[in-house]
């Protein structure tokens, strides 16, 4: 009888070896140190992305693996994999290609890992500076011809907080000779005491054109305001000097310190603005010009607002006056601050812009989880169970003349297989990875972007291999909403180079986590998308005109959005041209809406919180659409008369290779000139 409950145990052990599945396992090895070196240097900068040149070489015998390249940032890190075969003493050299999300913090830790053919770590390599600044910190550029009375601008060299981490303000004194060497390294420009009418048009056109793509300018005018703004193109900042009022006579800022209590920062240091130069600038200029969209600060005596993608903030005083010697660390901070907070670069950096904000909350809204159960293990088992196991199992009990313990036995150990493929390995959930891709494109570009919101039920690393053509790829819009710690032998996302194409995927925290990923790929033209005749005004909720769909594809919804006011449309063909207003009246209008804020987007046009759809369209194509509008509105140009149409096409070329789960949409979008309706004021 012993023999037979023996024989029971050692099916029972193998029933459960069956429901676990066999797992590899690989013993620890040494760290292998010294052996392997390494560096990364910026090549070159390809729109939104860097292109890097990683130099490894080999001090010990052949090796055959991958390097991995870790970017560490605030929010996540991200590993780029490149397999490589390295003979003995040998040097080789390759590039990656990284998006800016993946290294928004590009002054964070980098390092290279070489990996062996089982990926274990066997060598990390710490890398400083790879993006070939040699500017520690969040660097500062000072252009003034009174540097010296500036370096205060430092903060004192307290921590300045941006992207959820503390680096100290590294100040950088620039010249018309080195200026165009520093710029693009910059978060911050501050121009005080100088004539900036000296730096040529070349260096005026650079300093405009980082300001647009997200960079920070502060301006000190005061008594030397003329020649610090005369440079600057009109249609650029747009500001009109009125006057200087000279030290000692009643100006704006003082009058506002003593009756409004404005700048009380400032005079809390003891800044008397009366002993001050003090600029008389009118702003309502610039939205006269439709240049920026400024307003007059409550905390810092000038003007602030955002210009493009970036933002200004011109101060009515100079930097170098005597009084800003008594500011504390604090001042100095929030000037920056308030510059910062007003673009929708710092929101990009920030994980909140416009794109981010509505692309990955429309997104959100498809309920991509697949938590459905896969009982072919489970089938495989009672098979095997009916025809083998059962039958041996009642043999034995019968041969130890306890047949009679059958009927407990075989439940027992039925609940043991069932409980075996549902905690070891998880086998019994669907491990299908489920897409939905939105390709955004310009109209009449070859440049294609694609964002899609990931999912896979298992808790190990998963991938997706894409679609050839890509030639970029890593994390898109927030990511994962965690933290993770700065160490590069731990990442999140991940992206494999073998040079026929990329995979992406995930290193997932915790079960049923999905990843918003991105990637890039050129792309065949699609058409153009014109318009004639376009009028209207968000304010009175009109919109008139023609937009002709020039491109290849039918669009299920087209919207077109200005100043503040939407109208989607459905089912526009290929080479149709639509008629808004008459569309509008044949019920084609399927949503139309005046934006206070985008939130109301996401809530209004998605059914987010919604059990049903009783809006008239489908739910998923507006969730696409919104990606397309958020798109859309991030790269508009600076014009402010200017209309966005967005298509939405669906079944899209798809983003992945691998088989899987995957919803594809396009967006096509373009802008139109408008014609401003002038509307009566209630």
């Amino acid at each position: 009888m012993r023999r037979g409950f023996t024989a029971f145990a050692v099916l029972l052990c193998f029933v459960c070896f069956l429901a676990a599945g066999a797992k590899p396992v690989y013993g620890k090895t040494e760290t292998d140190t010294g052996r392997f070196l390494g560096e990364m240097s910026l090549l070159k900068q390809d729109g939104s992305s860097y292109v890097m040149q990683v130099t490894v070489e080999n001090g010990g015998e052949d090796f055959t693996g991958t390097v991995q390249a870790v970017f560490s940032g605030s929010r996540d890190n991200c590993a780029y994999e490149t397999p490589i075969t390295l003979a003995a003493q040998g040097k080789k050299q390759f590039t990656i290609t990284v998006p800016e999300r993946a290294v928004e913090t590009v002054r964070g830790m980098c390092a290279l890992n070489f990996l062996d053919e089982h990926g274990k770590v066997l060598q990390t390599v710490s890398l400083k500076n790879v993006f070939g600044n040699t500017v520690t910190g969040i660097p500062v550029g000072i252009l003034s011809d009174n540097y010296s009375g500036l370096t205060y601008m430092d903060a004192g060299g307290n921590d300045f907080y941006l992207q959820s981490s503390g680096n100290p303000l590294q100040l950088v004194e620039l010249t018309a000779d080195n200026l165009s060497g520093y710029l693009d390294g910059l978060y911050f420009l501050v121009i005080d005491r100088y004539d900036t009418s000296s730096l040529g048009e070349e260096n005026i056109a650079r300093i405009q054109d980082w300001v647009k793509d997200g960079g920070w300018l502060i301006i000190g005018t005061g008594e030397y305001a003329k020649q610090t703004l005369s440079g600057f193109d009109e249609d650029f900042l747009g500001i009109d000097l009125l006057g200087v009022s000279e030290p000692g006579e009643d100006n704006a800022a003082a009058r506002n310190a003593v009756r409004n209590g404005f700048y009380y920062s400032y005079t809390d240091s003891g800044v008397d603005f009366k002993q001050m130069a003090v600029a008389d600038l009118d702003y309502l200029s610039a939205a006269k010009q439709q240049v920026g969209n400024y307003f007059e600060s409550s905390e810092n005596p000038g003007i602030c607002g955002s210009l493009n993608e970036g933002a200004v903030s011109i101060l009515f005083f100079s930097l170098g006056d005597e009084e800003m010697k008594k500011v504390n660390s604090s001042v100095v901070s929030y000037i920056y601050e308030e510059t910062m907070y007003n673009s929708s670069s710092y929101q990009n950096i920030n994980g909140s812009s416009n794109m981010e904000y509505v692309g990955q909350r429309a997104l959100s809204f498809i309920d991509n989880r697949n938590t459905n159960l896969d009982f072919t293990g489970l089938k495989v088992l009672i098979a095997v169970y009916v025809v083998v196991v059962g039958p041996i199992l009642y043999l034995i009990l019968r041969k130890g003349k306890k047949s009679e313990w059958y009927w407990v036995c075989a439940p027992v150990l039925g609940m043991i297989c069932i409980v075996g493929v549902f905690f070891f390995g998880q086998s019994a959930r669907v491990n299908e990875t489920k897409v939905y891709s939105v390709t955004a494109q310009q109209a009449g570009s070859s440049r294609a972007d694609t964002y899609f919101l990931a999912y896979h039920s298992g808790v190990k690393p998963w991938s997706l291999r894409l679609n050839e053509g890509y030639d970029v790829a890593g994390p898109g819009w927030g990511g994962y909403y965690g933290y993770v710690n700065g160490s590069t032998s731990d990442y999140l996302y991940r992206v494999r180079n073998d040079g026929d194409g990329l995979t992406v995927g995930m290193k997932p925290r915790a079960n049923f986590e999905n990843g918003f990923l991105y990637a890039g790929r050129r792309s065949r033209e699609s058409g153009a998308i014109t318009a004639k005749n376009l009028k209207g005004s968000g304010a009175a909720a009109t919109l008139s005109g023609t937009v002709k769909n020039g491109t290849d594809r039918d669009f299920a919804y087209m919207s077109v959005m200005f100043d503040g006011y939407i109208m989607v449309f459905s089912d526009v063909k290929a080479g149709e041209t639509l008629d808004l207003a008459a569309a509008a009246k044949d019920g084609r209008c399927v949503f139309q809406e005046i934006v206070a804020y985008y939130d109301s987007l996401v809530y209004d046009m998605v059914s987010i919180y919604s059990s049903g759809n009783n809006m008239g369209y489908e739910q998923e194509a507006m969730a696409a659409l919104l990606c397309g509008i958020g798109i859309a509105e991030d790269n508009q140009p600076g014009d402010t008369a200017c209309a966005r149409i967005v298509g939405v096409v669906k079944d899209y070329d798809k983003a992945v290779a691998d088989k899987c789960s995957e919803k594809a949409w396009g967006c096509i979008y373009s802008y139109a000139e408008m014609e401003v309706k002038e509307h009566a004021a209630n």
